[in-house]
């Protein structure tokens, strides 16, 4: 008890949100009076000045690529900055290469009628989630983990307050945990999601394809992943599973890349305009209103999602996470009924990652 109580204390005087409760995303910026691309130059200015390495600064799609009707979109724009440093590289995979995976860190930009919002991807509470394996087996190690986050948590804070766009904010935004439902990956959803776990459940974080590492490359197998691609086609359940003007909002794009320092693992992220945009639709679709029509903009920094390749034990493994976790995960807030209307949407997610990434090696289960 008396460690427990240490560990919080310390916490506390880091800088970082009260320790019981932790949400998906961090409010570090709102209601700004400037364009979008003004904040988002300036943000991205200060990340490339303060030893982080910017892998991607793009613009995400909206609920208004889901919606046929003129009247129905909002007309706002979101952009992310998706970046990391070789120092958190480092001190991740210091606890083995598997956790290259949560080596994004992303900031999102967005446009509401207020302004622009700026929102970070909370990397403790993340991290909570994927060492929680950590907190079965080692808790003085995994306070650890989290410790050294929130260092580089704070760093990010202070990169975003230095570009002066006024309060400096550090709120919590839904999804929001509890310390013992992230450590103990708690259900969020009995039954439909299973344990909120990278590692403890192979069934979330699954591994999607494997090869022998006598033959074969990590280099040489993302080589492959990138080529299959180019020449990724969607299915009829795929284009049809909502309104798509165009085919080419389909095609999954690579975001960000990062390899461990022993070259043994690699992280892509992937995503794709569709997705991010209907999954935006279902984030908002109960807080929407005439002033608002697309409020679930501001989950952006839930992407890109993750694809590890790793080389372990005489064989070079792809995973990558099963999308009703990941959207349990990033968007749990958007409600029970929201999870039940789409049921079938992580299914024909993972088989459009699957068929993308793996091209003719994919064998459909």
């Amino acid at each position: 008890m008396l460690k427990k109580l240490i560990v919080l204390v310390v916490l506390s005087f880091a800088g970082i949100l009260p320790a019981s409760q932790h949400g998906m995303y961090v409010l570090a910026g709102k209601n700004i009076r400037q364009d979008i691309d003004s904040v988002g130059a300036k943000l991205l200015e200060n990340v490339e000045s303060n030893n982080f390495k910017v892998l991607n600064y793009y613009e995400l799609a909206t609920p208004d690529i889901v919606r046929e009707k003129d009247e129905d979109k909002c007309k706002f724009r979101v952009k992310e900055i998706v970046f990391t440093s070789d120092d958190y590289i480092k001190m991740l995979t210091s606890y083995g290469n598997k956790y290259l995976v949560a080596a994004f860190f992303r900031i999102a930009v967005y446009e509401n009628p207020e302004g622009v919002q700026i929102v970070l991807a909370d990397p403790e509470t993340i991290n909570r989630i994927i060492f929680n394996d950590l907190a079965e087996d080692d808790e003085a190690k995994y306070n650890e983990v989290i410790n050294k986050t929130v260092s580089f948590k704070n760093d990010i804070l202070s990169t975003i307050y230095g570009c002066k766009f006024g309060e400096k904010l550090n709120v919590m935004m839904e999804p929001i945990r509890d310390d013992d439902d992230l450590a103990e990956a708690s259900k969020d959803m009995f039954m439909m999601v299973g344990p909120l776990t990278f590692f403890t459940d192979e069934d979330q974080f699954p591994q999607i394809f494997s090869a022998d590492a006598s033959k074969n490359s990590v280099s040489g197998l993302v080589k492959t992943l990138k080529e299959n691609m180019k020449h990724f086609s969607p299915t009829q359940d795929d284009i049809e599973y909502r309104y798509t003007k165009s085919k080419d909002v389909l095609k999954w794009k690579i975001i960000g890349e990062v390899e461990s320092p022993d070259k043994n693992a690699v992280l892509l992220g992937i995503s794709r305009p569709r997705t991010e945009g209907l999954s935006f639709h279902i984030a908002g679709s109960s807080r929407e209103s005439d002033e608002n029509l697309c409020p679930g903009i501001d989950h952006a920094a839930a992407y890109p999602i993750e694809v590890l390749i790793i080389k372990e034990n005489g064989k070079i493994n792809i995973y990558t996470p099963r999308e009703m976790f990941r959207m349990d995960m990033y968007f749990w807030d958007a409600g029970m009924s929201a999870f039940m209307n789409h049921m079938s949407m992580p299914g024909i997610l993972d088989e459009a990652i699957k068929r993308a990434l793996l091209g003719n090696m994919y064998k459909p289960e």
